[in-house]
């Protein structure tokens, strides 16, 4: 054999050698030692990441969350700042140079590996990692037991390391309201404890004053506007993860696959993870499914493993747009669908309104979006029907909400599904977010307050008045019977002329409606629109119940603000002698308390006979009187015993 070749084939079996060892190492790091055979391990704990080269996904996104925690080494660690960066215009220094916001909240889909994102970029730091499950530790005391101690003593038991609070699954925690014993609020509280103050000499520690939070604190999430994150994220550095690159994801499949000696292909792989949208932790635990039972993986396989996988990302919005258009060719090809199988849609529709777990979320964008589509239909048949099915949906919704009868609760998504048959057109635009409901509650509770604060007015009038007005503050009388017509008794015709020559008749109805508005406490209170005019406004403004679009009934009359300028005038100089005549009986009454002359009566007449009717006249008594003694001390026992006498 030549020279060169014997070379070449030296060559070959060398790199063949040195390639082959490097798998071994590769496999040997990856996997941790354990003393658990690996059958009994799973391939989510085997497959790890530990380093910063093993995650997927961007990188910026662990770039963030690495500069975050490297913003307390000064704190934790006593380590000077490296290049100082420009601060911000609202940016405050802190005493220990922490970061502004002491809470790191990471969002994004289930399965992207956002806890294990939080313990690599920990480890890297120099941290201990303490991980607590909101959803778990729902109260409170959670806070105050466990992790105000960990932060306070620095780091965990048993540990050197400073330690590195890991929250997860916090958007599950109770924390909505202003439950001041919940968990985010606590939590927020505890981020909120000012720095203690140097003592001076001989002075006492205030045992009410807490210790600054010297450790950071990562807070992990699915939902970042879930109603329990309110008082956290003004509070917190927000990071969202996104869904990686599939091909990034099945090239790291097909490397697993390799290791574990598992025969896969593309398709396959490309078909899982458009099954999962992503979650590498889903596919994982189906590749490991399918390990226990073939050596091969493939598509048929696959689409059996993934039947009732629970769905990623499945939102209102996304729901909605699944009901009004089909699936695109590429989803279909993900699924790896057959076109007969594509027109299959109630199970799938169905399973999707059912996984959200909000069915009257759904019905109110349905309620909201099929209005303005624009789809021929000369008889409105399709209209007619959706408006059916909405009613369905109410009456199902009623009997079970309102009657108890849960056992309609498997019913509830095919009555949204029918939706899809009758408006589903491909290319169709996607559908808004409906703020209908929102708006409708917002201006509910706007008209709740005014009814209060209504009623009030009423209650102090009633008093006054000695209850000429208290009946009316009822709310349904308040609603239906007194407010409409008040707004018509305050709004009469008058004309806008110099109160000096009004006439008598307009004067006596500008006296009862002067009277009648300081009586009920309502005001017209001056104010400047957006283009600059002065108007007068009704306080409590109780004219948005009898007008709707910018227009008010007809019986009642355009109030000009010539007229509300008078009334309001007379209002508070009505206001003003009321006052002056309270404070002159207030200082009558003091006089005659603290005065020794008493109010002279009038004289008895001579003979003794009375001015008023009923009133017997005097008999002359000219007998001397004896004087009798008294004896207080018996009076007093014996009325004692009588009262106890009559007691029992």
């Amino acid at each position: 054999m030549p020279l060169h070749r014997l070379r070449d084939q030296l060559s070959i079996d060398t790199a063949t050698r040195l390639q082959s060892q490097d798998r071994a190492a590769a496999s040997a790091s990856t996997r941790p030692s354990t003393s658990q055979p690996q059958e009994e391990t799973l391939w989510v704990d085997r497959y790890r990441p530990t380093r910063f080269t093993e995650l997927i996904g961007n990188e910026r996104v662990a770039r963030d969350v690495m500069a975050w925690v490297k913003q307390w080494d000064w704190c934790v660690f006593g380590h000077k700042k490296g290049k100082k960066r420009p601060r911000d215009e609202n940016e405050t220094e802190d005493e220990y140079h922490r970061p502004e916001q002491k809470l790191l909240l990471l969002s994004g889909p289930p399965g992207l590996g956002k806890t294990t994102l939080a313990h690599v970029v920990a480890r890297h730091a120099g941290y201990e990692v303490m991980e607590i499950n909101a959803s778990d530790a729902r109260s409170g005391t959670e806070v105050e037991d466990r992790i105000r101690p960990a932060l306070e003593s620095g780091s965990a038991v048993g540990s050197k390391k400073p330690v590195l609070l890991v929250i997860d699954e916090i958007d599950g925690a109770t924390g909505a309201g202003d439950n001041s014993g919940s968990f985010v609020h606590k939590l927020v509280q505890l981020t909120r404890d000012e720095p203690m103050r140097k003592r001076r000499a001989g002075q006492k520690r205030d045992p009410k004053s807490a210790r600054p939070i010297l450790r950071p604190i990562i807070c992990i999430c699915n939902d970042p506007n879930a109603s329990a994150l309110a008082k956290l994220r003004p509070q917190a550095m927000h990071v969202r993860l996104m869904r990686p690159a599939d091909a990034h994801v099945v090239k790291r499949l097909r490397q697993i696959c390799e290791q574990e000696a598992l025969r896969a292909d593309t398709q396959a792989l490309s078909a899982l993870v458009g099954v999962a949208r992503g979650d590498l932790r889903g596919c994982l635990n189906t590749l490991q499914f399918i390990k226990a039972r073939s050596a091969e993986v493939s598509l048929s396989m696959v689409r059996t493993a993934t039947v009732g996988m629970k769905q990623a990302e499945t939102t209102v919005a996304s729901v909605l747009n699944n009901l009004f258009a089909p699936m695109s060719k590429r989803r279909v090809k993900e699924l790896g669908l057959t076109e007969a199988e594509e027109h299959k849609y109630v199970a799938r529709l169905s399973h999707e309104v059912d996984a959200s777990g909000r069915e009257s979320g759904i019905a109110v964008g349905c309620f909201a979006h099929y209005a303005t589509l624009r789809q021929h239909d000369s008889t409105l048949t399709r209209f007619e029907k959706a408006n059916e099915w909405l009613g369905s949906f109410d009456a199902f919704s009623a009997a079970m909400y309102g009657d108890g009868e849960f056992a309609l609760a498997p019913y509830l998504p095919y009555t949204l599904v029918a939706f899809y048959p009758l408006f589903q057109e491909r290319g169709a635009p996607r559908v808004e977010r409906s703020h209908e409901d929102w708006e409708a509650l917002q201006m509910t509770r706007a008209n709740e307050e005014i009814y209060k604060s209504f009623s009030q007015c009423l209650r102090v009038a009633g008093s006054r008045c000695g209850g000429a007005f208290r009946h009316l503050s009822n709310q349904p009388t308040l609603q239906l019977e007194a407010a409409p017509f008040i707004n018509r008794i305050i709004a009469p015709h008058l004309r806008p002329v110099n109160r000096q020559i009004i006439k008598p008749e307009d004067r006596a109805v500008m006296t009862r409606l002067v009277t009648l508005m300081a009586a009920m406490e309502l005001r017209f209170l001056p104010e400047r629109g957006e283009d600059g005019q002065l108007s007068y406004r009704l306080e409590p403004p109780i004219d948005v119940f009898v007008t709707y679009d910018g227009k008010r009934a007809a019986d009642i009359a355009v109030s000009r603000y010539a007229v509300r300028q008078m009334v309001a005038t007379e209002i508070e100089a009505a206001i003003t002698r009321q006052s002056e005549v309270v404070q002159k009986d207030t200082a009558t009454g003091k006089a005659s308390i603290f005065n020794t002359k008493t109010v002279a009566t009038p004289p008895e007449p001579a003979d003794g006979t009375s001015k008023h009717p009923n009133k017997r006249a005097k008999k002359d008594v000219t007998a001397p009187v004896e004087e009798k003694v008294r004896w207080p001390w018996i009076h007093t026992r014996l009325s004692c015993v009588l009262c106890c006498a009559h007691i029992f």
